[in-house]
């Protein structure tokens, strides 16, 4: 723990486990999950998860909505923050922005999944499975909190961006590991393909030009000096080589200026996408750095939220 990390933070308490006999893969894994902050130098405090065995997602709910049969449904969706494959940026990548989705009417579930950086049972797959548990769970559950079933949605930030391209639609065989898993209930007859996409900043592609600092490197170069759990789940579980006919239609997000996640990335996979001829929008804004979740509205990144909400109305999402 450094000078700038404190211990103090907690996430909300009514969240939902994902699997109630322990996690597929990590039953064996001892880990104590670690909430705590850490001070920016811009003055605000980033709220920080690591340590994840037992995954589970938190609701928020729009006041006014929940089990009633004379209320409209409403959409949702699911939230995967990013954190560099080894942490979750709680609030700015997910607690702030499932309360902007309230505000327009929609639900949200924010992930507290495992990490490839831990110790996981075939830790690249983890992330994954647990988001396809996330979007059966919450399609199982949707009556009781007022959701449309037919209108739930992912969106993730950064490394979350990586995980969101999951489910049957694009990784046949992803769930190996979950498949001997015995405690299998309702939710997993369920399908876990969201019926819309969202990647802002994604890490998408292990190609050399695309790690940000690595631009020139070859693909067994840029191997060797990122993570190795970044490697594997990068080279398994490349979208911009995995898009498929059958995804849903995505909206991509992301700055000319990001120096974390180079914004080839998003152009890449969107390219990909018209290959392939699924529908899809992209937006590069000229500056705005990375990790800006909600973003600035006095600057260019607060843009992509009536972005978003002009795309999700034309997709029929919302009215």
């Amino acid at each position: 723990m450094t000078d700038t990390q404190k211990e103090v933070f907690k996430t909300p308490v009514n969240k939902i486990r994902l699997f109630e006999h322990g996690a597929p893969g990590s039953q064996n894994l001892k880990l104590t999950r670690k909430y705590y902050t850490e001070d920016m130098p811009d003055g605000r405090v980033k709220h920080i998860v690591q340590n994840i065995t037992d995954p589970d997602i938190v609701p928020y709910i729009p006041d006014g909505i929940g089990n009633s049969t004379d209320r409209q449904r409403i959409p949702a969706v699911l939230i995967i923050p990013g954190g560099a494959f080894r942490r979750l940026v709680y609030n700015f990548e997910g607690e702030d922005v499932a309360k902007w989705l309230n505000s327009m009417g929609i639900a949200a579930f924010v992930l507290e999944c495992r990490l490839p950086s831990d110790e996981h049972d075939n830790a690249e797959d983890v992330p994954l499975i647990d988001a396809m548990r996330a979007m059966r769970v919450i399609r199982g559950r949707a009556q009781e909190f007022g959701i449309d079933e037919a209108k739930i949605g992912v969106m993730g930030f950064s490394a979350g961006g990586s995980y969101e391209h999951l489910e049957d639609y694009s990784y046949e065989g992803l769930a190996r590991m979950y498949a001997d898993y015995k405690y299998k209930d309702e939710y997993d007859k369920l399908s876990a393909r969201p019926d819309f996409a969202v990647c802002s900043y994604p890490v998408i592609s292990i190609d050399d030009c695309i790690e940000a600092g690595k631009r020139y490197m070859s693909e067994e170069q840029v191997l060797e000096r990122i993570s190795d759990s970044k490697a594997k789940i990068l080279h398994k579980y490349n979208p911009d080589k995995l898009v498929r006919p059958d995804m849903p239609p995505v909206f991509i997000c992301e700055t000319d200026d990001d120096r974390t996640t180079l914004s080839e990335n998003s152009v890449g996979f969107y390219m990909a996408a018209r290959k392939a001829g699924v529908s899809a929008e992209l937006h590069i804004f000229r500056t705005g750095g990375h990790g800006y979740g909600c973003g600035d509205d006095f600057a260019q990144t607060g843009e992509w939220k009536v972005l978003f909400t002009k795309w999700i109305k034309s997709i029929g999402i919302i009215s």
